[in-house]
């Protein structure tokens, strides 16, 4: 049966009409299918650009949320101690953060997806971090951890929105004038809380430090040696 289908089509003539019929619509059927396949590309980098978008947004609106956070806990921070610092220092916390509903995730790789659900359980975590913070800190010393807790979530935020737009060909983020400082202010504030605390665990260090030196070379040996075994504890 092959062969008398071989033999068939060596005998057929191409400029019959029925051959330039079949070739035709086998043409067009390969044009449309491959129409049809940019189409749906298309439409679904245009499904991935506009949900990147969405995305971006949530995290940038998120970021200046937190910095109005670290201006209320300045404040805060700045009242007297006592019942009046407590009662502003109530107010005073992480803000919760989460994307907006109706997302097209599907349109996103698996990594991509796992990368920005990854920032909700970040900042929840850090906002639990302050609440338990809260039941044994002073009002001031919360306010300042809430500080640089919103300052580092804000740049993480901006950070993931910038490369969420990168990735998926979304528009660049072009802040007002408002925010068009905003993320050098972060990363200046980081970086000088992060030189204050480090100062002032020097300075918790120093009387410790002066207090070994007071003592005899056996009870100096004695307490470096329990230093060690702390120190190389799990």
């Amino acid at each position: 049966m092959r062969q008398e289908w071989l033999e068939y089509l060596q005998q057929l003539s191409w400029n019959t009409p029925i051959t330039l019929a079949l070739a035709s619509a086998a043409v067009g059927s390969v044009v449309t299918l491959a129409w049809i396949a940019a189409r749906d590309a298309r439409e679904r980098r245009r499904r991935r650009r506009d949900t990147a978008l969405e995305l971006a947004l949530s995290l940038e609106s998120y970021a200046r949320t937190c910095r109005t956070m670290m201006h209320k806990a300045a404040w805060a921070a700045s009242e007297p101690v006592g019942p009046t610092g407590r009662e502003a220092s109530k107010g005073v916390s992480i803000p919760a953060f989460a994307y907006p509903d109706k997302l097209q995730w599907d349109v996103l790789s698996r990594r991509v997806i796992s990368e920005l659900r990854e920032y909700p359980a970040t900042a929840h975590a850090a906002r639990e971090y302050v609440e338990a913070f809260r039941e044994f800190g002073e009002p001031i010393d919360l306010c300042g951890q809430v500080e640089y807790e919103c300052a580092k979530a804000a740049m993480a935020a901006l950070a993931l929105a910038r490369t969420t737009r990168r990735r998926h060909g979304a528009a660049t983020w072009k802040p007002g004038a408002k925010d068009s400082a905003m993320e050098r202010e972060l990363s200046d504030f980081i970086a000088n809380a992060e030189e204050k605390r480090k100062e002032s665990l020097e300075r918790r260090t120093i009387p410790a430090n002066s207090f070994i030196h007071r003592l005899n070379p056996q009870q100096q040996t004695a307490i470096e040696l329990r230093q060690t075994e702390a120190a190389s504890l799990p």
